[in-house]
This record gives structure tokens, C-alpha cells and sequence, in this order.
């Protein structure tokens, strides 16, 4: 098998999904050392040294929640002392107060009758009007089908309308597993893996452009990991629209999921194997795969940056969910830090937008489909 895969990988053929499981589960340090080398020889074809960051802030609207997912302690009740949401002064507030200018506001929020569409319709609206130099990152899918519902809407309008607004980009967050057994037993209020696709697809069809992420490390499968995947490179295939692959490694000490998974195996390595895994099945479809510092911690993601990884995700500002299901890290980092710890490992930091124009000048082995996907007028 490993003949084959390497000869693939060398000559930029995809690997199968057969492929991709046998390195999922391979365990042996040698092993692991083959792949992680083979996926940064991967990388360093697609993206040479560079490893890029954005200067970004999260703003999660509000904490009120109605679903119950296991694997979320983020959400509060509108009874909770700790409830909260946030006016356009707050955000403006936060905003103002930032190092410098920002390229990215992630905009997300808690999904309950307490927040109605057009009011968070409004909120972005002001802040596209006040900010207009901002690329607003914003909505998941779920909180798309959510909307949808209040408004007695389609996913078409209920984006159409998003747009309008100030959405620049859709957050391919929600996706937790592709696979609907993991949802069903996770995420049962969530929408279905189709649904998840389906808004995806429709964004990038309006000219907006996602992520695209999976949680990992809780009770899935090698096989569901697959199942995942494939979805994701289906749609790519499709739309072209998905500018990063993020694999989010399960924080698990304060959640009920937590409880219950296997927590004998070693989870930073694995989540350097799903790196490693994701660069190689995407390696002529999804150029970027990002690695996260709030969920791995600094030192580990960048260790990630040799096993596929060449995004650095950003500096966040204010990271809540990793932190209330238990991440030790998800605060400020500046930009300075990104730059010298980058350096410090030998590669080349480059500050990004989100659409990641600093590469419209490379040259690329990926598929046509993926260069003529436009970045927005007006993003950042």
C-alpha cells in the first residue's frame, strides 16, 4: 500500500478513499514518520515554506441556545446569569479596541427565539456599514437552516438575505461529522450531513466562499472520518468555493461527550495524523489546511506545520467555545508572535486575507475550477 500512496502522492494522483483510511489508522512511529513526511513534500510542492495567519476577531453574538449538543458547553440558557447579546456598541467597542486594523470578523451565534433574524440581520448590517473594510466571516449552516425556519424561508433567500447584509464568506462550522450515524448520536437537533452540503453549495453559488471543518477525537471512526472527507471533496468538486480544510480536535473535559470516549489514545498525535491524512486526500482540491493553536496549543500546532498544515488560523481575540468546553488556550495572540515562532521554525509567515490572495500569483497542480473562484468585491 505504501508503494502505491507515495507514487500517487509523488505524481499528484488522489488517493482513494480506501487509501486514505489505511493511513488513518496506521499506528507504528515509522508509519506515522512516513506519513507526516510525505504530506509536508505535499505541502512544500503546493505551498512552499509559507505558513499564513489572518488578523482576525471572533464575535459570537450571543450564548443563548436551545439545542443540546454533547460536545458544546458554550451555549447558556436566557435564564442564565452569564446570557448575553451583544449590541453594536459592544462589538464596536471590541473592534475599536483591537492591534491595529482587522482583516476578519468571524460572526456567529447561539441559535433560540431569543435572537431573530432581522435583528442580527441589522446588527451585521451596521457593522458592514461602519466597517466596510472587514471581511465578514459569517453564519454556519446551522445557523442558515435555524433562520430559514423562523422566516418560513428557503436556503437561497435565507443567504440572498445574509449577503445583502454584509456576509462575505459562510463558516464551514457545524459539519462536526459528515456522517449521519455520528450526528444522530452527537448533534441529534442538528441538520443532516445532505442539508449541511446543500447550504454549503448554495452559498458558494452566490459568490460566497466557505471553510470547511470537521470535529474530531470523540466517538467516530475511521470510516466516518472517510465518509466526511469525501463529502467535503465532492462538493469542492462542485463549487470550488472552499478556501480551507480545518480539522478541530474534540476538547472534551467539561462536556457530557467528553465523559464517555476513549481517553487512552493519544490525541495530539492523531489530530497530527487527520492533518496529515486531510493534506494528502486534498492535495488537488482544497490547497489550504489549516491547524489550530487553540485546540492543539502553540507548541503542537507548530509542530503540525511539518505534517501538512500551512495555515496558522489567526489572532481570534475572543475564542469562546474552545474554552468553555475546557481548551486551556483561545486568547488574543498578536501578530508579532505569529511572524517570529513561524520564522523561528524555518518557514515563511505571510499575513493573509481570507480568501488567501497573497496565492492568485502561484502556480498551482490544482483543479481549474478552484482559480476562478473570485475573491468578493469588497473583502478583505
Amino acid at each position: 500500500m505504501w508503494d502505491t500512496i507515495e507514487y500517487k502522492a509523488k505524481h499528484s494522483i488522489d488517493l482513494t478513499e480506501e487509501e486514505a483510511k489505511w493511513l488513518l489508522e496506521r499506528q507504528e512511529p515509522a508509519d506515522l514518520k512516513r506519513l507526516y513526511g510525505l504530506a509536508d513534500e505535499v505541502n512544500e510542492r503546493l505551498n512552499g515554506r509559507v505558513v499564513s495567519f489572518i488578523h482576525n476577531m471572533n464575535v459570537n453574538y450571543t450564548n443563548i441556545c436551545e439545542y443540546h449538543c454533547t460536545f458544546c458547553e458554550f451555549k447558556k440558557s436566557p435564564t442564565s446569569k452569564d446570557a448575553y447579546i451583544l449590541t453594536f456598541e459592544d462589538v464596536k467597542q471590541r473592534i475599536d479596541s483591537a492591534d491595529g486594523e482587522l482583516s476578519e470578523i468571524t460572526f456567529q451565534g447561539g441559535l433560540s427565539s431569543e435572537v431573530k433574524f432581522h435583528e442580527v440581520l441589522e446588527l451585521l448590517s451596521k457593522l458592514r456599514e461602519a466597517y466596510p473594510q472587514i471581511h465578514f466571516h459569517a453564519f454556519s449552516p446551522e445557523e442558515i437552516d435555524y433562520y430559514a425556519w423562523e422566516t418560513n424561508q428557503s436556503y437561497l433567500e435565507t443567504v440572498t438575505q445574509a449577503k445583502e447584509a454584509g456576509m462575505n464568506s459562510m463558516c464551514g462550522t457545524a459539519a462536526e461529522v459528515l456522517d449521519d450515524e455520528v450526528r444522530k448520536k452527537i448533534c441529534w437537533e442538528k441538520i443532516s450531513s445532505d442539508e449541511w452540503c446543500e447550504i454549503i453549495k448554495t452559498a458558494h453559488h452566490l459568490g460566497l466562499p466557505s471553510t470547511a471543518t470537521i470535529l474530531f477525537g470523540h466517538i467516530e471512526t475511521s470510516q466516518h472520518v472517510m465518509n466526511h472527507l469525501k463529502r467535503v471533496r465532492d462538493v469542492q468538486r462542485e463549487t470550488g468555493g472552499i478556501t480551507e480544510f480545518i480539522p478541530l480536535l474534540f476538547m472534551p473535559d467539561k462536556t457530557k461527550l467528553g465523559r464517555v470516549i476513549d481517553r487512552s489514545i493519544d490525541r495530539v498525535e492523531y489530530a497530527f495524523k487527520m492533518i496529515a491524512v486531510s493534506r494528502l486526500y486534498f492535495m488537488n482540491d482544497i490547497r489550504n489546511i489549516q491547524t489550530s493553536w487553540v485546540k492543539l496549543s502553540w507548541e503542537n500546532a507548530l509542530r503540525s506545520l511539518s505534517c501538512g498544515a500551512n495555515d496558522m488560523s489567526g489572532t481570534l481575540y475572543h475564542e469562546n467555545i474552545t474554552r468553555e468546553a475546557g481548551g486551556e488556550n483561545g486568547e488574543y495572540t498578536p501578530r508579532e508572535k505569529f511572524t517570529s515562532e513561524i520564522a523561528r521554525i524555518g518557514k515563511i509567515p505571510v499575513e493573509r486575507d481570507t480568501v488567501y490572495s497573497y496565492q492568485k500569483n502561484q502556480s498551482t497542480s490544482l483543479r481549474e475550477s478552484q482559480h476562478q473562484f473570485l475573491p468578493l468585491d469588497g473583502g478583505g
